[in-house]
């Protein structure tokens, strides 16, 4: 993928966390400008790099964020939405509260920035353009305590095939990366040892260690790319086997 991105503008959502962190470094190494969007406010040195601080859960900051970035960097030729957040209770506990705040930025943040994107898209007849959901396993693996989570997450893999559909006449492909388990999972402050598995994590991960935002960004680049020209509506799962054996 070197280079592959040379002078396209890339804006990734969720920026400043594991996953859009590694796929911000991603791109920049491919040859990107990089609009770099999250709600904790990031200060960057880095060249080719515009930070963005956003509430993604209003319409409102969505706008104003894609028009700060492209009046500085140039129209938008791929979206990775890469933002999430978890309310991690028991199910009998849950509230409408927490079902709002994850709906409000795993869901529906996906759909308005996706409209934007594809508006931008669209607008100048781009073709090659390209958007990358970021999904997960817990979209088809339920746990006990993180079901308003994985309910979203079902909605973003349905919501990357009906915008895929609507959206490949103008030749603007859209698919999804389902991390597995990971180094640092969602609701986590501080990344374990990739190989310190115990013994149930053993048995769930084939490939006998956890992911790293690098295994998900590499993933990303590739449906982003032109390697991946044919494919859209798709949810590429980079789980270490975690699906295959469940």
């Amino acid at each position: 993928m070197s280079r592959c991105f040379h002078d396209r503008v890339v804006i990734i959502t969720g920026a400043a966390g594991q996953i859009g962190a590694a796929c911000v470094s991603a791109f920049l190494d491919a040859g990107a400008y990089v609009g770099a969007v999250d709600r904790t406010p990031m200060s960057t040195s880095k060249p080719r790099v515009k930070a963005v601080s956003a509430d993604l859960s209003s319409e409102d900051e969505i706008e104003r964020a894609f028009r700060e970035i492209e009046d500085e960097l140039g129209p938008v030729d791929v979206l990775v939405q890469s933002a999430a957040v978890m309310a991690r209770r028991p199910y009998l506990e849950l509230t409408s509260e927490d079902i709002d705040f994850v709906f409000a930025v795993n869901v529906r943040a996906v759909l308005l920035a996706g409209r934007v994107a594809a508006a931008s898209m669209v607008a100048r007849n781009a073709r090659d353009a390209a958007i990358v959901n970021l999904t997960s396993t817990s979209a088809v693996l339920s746990e006990a305590t993180s079901v308003a989570y994985e309910a979203s997450k079902g909605a973003v893999n349905m919501a990357t095939k009906g915008m895929a559909t609507s959206l490949a006449p103008y030749g603007i492909r859209v698919n999804a990366v389902g991390p597995g388990s990971m180094a640092k999972a969602q609701d986590e402050a501080v990344p374990r040892d990739i190989h310190a598995l115990d013994e149930y994590e053993r048995r769930r991960v084939p490939l006998g260690r956890l992911g790293t935002g690098a295994n998900i960004a590499d993933a990303v680049l590739f449906l982003a790319s032109p390697a991946a020209a044919y494919v859209t509506g798709a949810v590429l799962y980079v789980d270490g086997g975690s699906l295959a054996a469940w």
